[in-house]
């Protein structure tokens, strides 16, 4: 109302002062001597009205200010009919403004009153001149000014005015109505748009949506993280330019979405180097003007994957381990047997004879498979942890310096050992932690047959130690990368294929985790985490599996 009040007071003074214009260029234009000072002294009032509600009454409360304004106006009009002819006066019609202004502002009440008051002041006036109470203004007629002449008038303008404060009035009140609606459906829009934000907000999975040519309308900030876009950057391109994993036949795809059942499928992305299995889903989405576009709901399921093969290795784990256990323990007795038969046979033939040296390899492949038993035995059956805190880093360091004369390594190989700081603690079974440091070399310097390049860091990482090997070898394919630790499967030609898979269970029996990067040609990364704490490691609840292909 305030602001309705102000362009009230500034179209006063603009609407007078066109009347002062046009009597003055009138007066001018047709030579008549009319008297039109009196406009002139209307249009202060006008202005003072003005300046007083843009001084005092906007101090004051919006319905004592808007009434002041509304009479303030009916004496100005008022006085500006009576002056320019009384019942002649071609200015009657503003008081009909005035209601109609009071309408809007002040609904019924103030239409019927300031209708009521311009009556009384309208007739008021009449009456005065034409008994002669009030002077006949100028530009009045003495003769005209008789008693049934005034009354028609006064009638006619009376059921003007209630007529109009009416009429003004019903428009009031359902523009009223109109505007509160308005209102409350503006705020129930804000609000239902307010939900909508917080829950696209809340989102974990990501959300992006297009029109029918296909062209991006909206990805909400995980679904851009995950993609690594900017949502605000792919608005309004189009989806094939963005080089996305999402099927490009969409005509198939909207006629399989318009089910009850969304288009369901997984796929890879690789970005910068990270690859991310996504799961999406796709539907119809239909728009308000009947086109069709489409809307994707994906997820990132690395982790699921991560703990899905996890869970994998561990009932195959559980599967042989339960079968071959039994199986293995039953060998080995015979196979003591065997080669202790053999050995006692051996030394009763001459040396150099054919037959020693076919059991001398009896032996020797007796004592092979007796190894590789005992070593499975160790991986199905892992035996107590000795918990105790002792020094990681020396611990590495020893390790590798032992691991430097093996038979493995060569005079082609370069190892490199760099692990801070040496005071560096950890709380778990050392002789375990040996074994895992010692398996992890003797893969990496397996896979630079040529020779190369090994190097083993350790550093602190927030409450963890980590050991990486980093090897310039051949490197492994994704289908070799996927069955590293599965047991039994090497990539070697003497190897066991249980080496990694006791690694793997150490490492998880420690509460740490294991991750893999590798490209063929490139190399591989092996990064173990062990935890410091052993109440951390109580804590761990999943297990670390390949991280992917590295970039």
């Amino acid at each position: 109302m305030r602001r309705s009040l102000a362009w009230l007071a500034a179209a006063r003074v603009v609407v007078l002062a066109l009347i002062l214009v046009s009597a003055i260029l009138v007066q001018s234009g047709s030579g008549a001597g009319a008297e039109i000072s009196f406009l002139y002294r209307l249009l202060g009032a006008a202005i003072l009205l003005s300046l007083f509600h843009w001084i005092v009454g906007r101090r004051l409360p919006a319905r004592p200010s808007a009434w002041t304004q509304i009479l303030g106006d009916l004496a100005i009009v008022t006085l500006l009919v009576y002056s320019s002819g009384g019942p002649d006066s071609v200015f009657t019609f503003l008081y009909l403004v005035v209601i109609g202004i009071a309408g809007l502002l002040l609904q019924r009440i103030g239409a019927v009153v300031t209708a009521s008051i311009a009556t009384i002041l309208y007739g008021s006036m009449l009456e005065l001149v034409a008994y002669g109470v009030l002077p006949v203004p100028p530009l009045g007629v003495l003769l005209e000014w008789t008693g049934p002449r005034v009354r028609y008038n006064l009638a006619i303008t009376v059921v003007g005015f209630l007529g109009v404060a009416f009429m003004v009035a019903y428009l009031s009140e359902k523009l009223v109505t109109a505007r509160e609606e308005l209102v409350h459906r503006q705020k129930a829009l804000s609000r239902l748009q307010h939900l909508y934000a917080s829950v696209i907000a809340s989102m974990s999975s990501g959300l992006l949506t297009t029109d029918s040519y296909q062209r991006v309308t909206f990805l909400n900030a995980p679904g851009g993280e995950m993609l690594g876009l900017d949502p605000s950057a792919v608005t309004g391109r189009y989806l094939a330019d963005l080089h996305l994993p999402f099927p490009c036949d969409w005509d198939s795809i909207r006629r399989r979405a318009r089910g009850r059942e969304p288009y369901r499928a997984e796929t890879e992305l690789d970005r910068a180097g990270i690859r991310r299995v996504l799961g999406y889903s796709l539907r119809v989405l239909e728009g308000a003007e009947g086109d069709e576009g489409t809307l994707i709901l994906f997820q990132d399921l690395t982790e699921v994957k991560k703990l899905e093969s996890s869970a994998r290795f561990n009932e195959q784990l559980a599967a042989v381990g339960e079968l071959a256990a039994g199986i293995a323990h039953e060998i080995r007795n015979p196979l003591a047997s065997i080669s202790g038969s053999v050995q006692v046979l051996s030394n009763e033939l001459t040396v150099g004879s054919t037959e020693r040296r076919l059991m001398e390899i009896i032996v020797s492949e007796s004592n092979r498979l007796s190894g590789i038993l005992e070593e499975f035995l160790r991986f199905v059956r892992p035996q107590e942890r000795r918990v105790a805190l002792f020094a990681v880093a020396t611990t590495v360091t020893e390790v590798m310096d032992i691991f430097r004369l093996s038979d493995e390594v060569s005079d082609a190989h370069a190892i490199e050992v760099d692990v801070m700081p040496v005071s560096s603690s950890l709380s778990g079974d050392r002789d375990q932690i040996r074994q895992i440091v010692y398996n992890v070399a003797k893969n990496a310097v397996r896979a630079m047959a040529a020779g190369g390049t090994l190097t083993v860091t350790g550093r602190e990482d927030d409450g963890a130690y980590t050991i990486q090997f980093a090897d310039t070898g051949r490197g492994m394919s994704p289908d070799e990368l996927s069955r590293l630790f599965t047991p039994f499967s090497t990539a070697f030609d003497d190897g066991t294929g249980l080496g990694m898979a006791i690694v793997r269970r150490i490492v998880e029996d420690h509460g740490g985790t294991i991750g893999i990067e590798s490209r063929p040609g490139e190399g591989t990364a092996v990064t173990i985490h062990l935890p410091r704490d052993a109440r951390a490691r109580e804590a761990a609840e999943f297990a670390a599996v390949p991280m992917g292909v590295a970039g």
